[in-house]
């Protein structure tokens, strides 16, 4: 069976209404070991598969990190990559540079992916945090080298996840001075 012809995982049922899951959402670094189970990771990768992509190019890759040597070294390779030391997960989120050429939209795709992960990481009674890749940074060599990912393919992003051993309040991000209608 080829790999384009694996059916599409069931989806998992969601705890949690999409809007509320957009404002309670916050960033859990502190996880059990209890391992993230197939079927609920699989979720996780179809809401990232399922993001808006510019002209529908899906440059997008994940790779699901679960090795503790792995994760260790990428947690050593970054100051706030601590939580990667005691994640059971991760998935690195990769952009192909000969599927979408222009830098913007590729990060764009690629970040709306990792938003949808996140959301349904939440969803899910699970807990992650999104740890950026600056480009060109000793981090994004790490990453590249540790993957071996070949040229075309970028790190973006790196999410962090399993069951949380922690909880977080809910601020209130209500901004109104940061909206405006029509102009400025």
């Amino acid at each position: 069976m080829t790999q384009n012809s694996i059916q599409t995982p069931p989806l998992c049922p969601s705890k949690i209404d999409v809007l509320t899951a957009i404002r309670e959402r916050r960033s859990i670094r502190r996880y059990s070991p209890e391992p993230i189970e197939e079927d609920m990771l699989n979720c996780v990768l179809q809401a990232g598969l399922a993001a808006p992509t510019a002209m529908n190019r899906r440059p997008f890759h994940f790779a699901v990190l679960r090795d503790r040597q792995t994760l260790s070294k990428l947690a050593a390779g970054k100051k706030h990559a601590w939580m990667l030391s005691e994640a059971p997960c991760a998935i690195a989120i990769l952009g192909d540079k000969q599927v979408e050429s222009r830098l913007e939209h590729l990060y764009a795709d690629c970040f709306a992916a990792t938003q949808n992960m996140l959301l349904a990481i939440h969803g899910l009674d699970l807990g992650g945090v999104w740890l950026g890749v600056s480009v060109d940074s000793e981090w994004y060599e790490l990453i590249t080298k540790i993957l071996e990912l070949p040229e075309q393919i970028i790190p973006t992003a790196v999410i962090s996840l399993g069951h949380p051993r922690e909880s977080r309040p809910v601020p209130d991000t209500w901004e109104p001075e940061k909206i405006h209608y029509e102009t400025w």
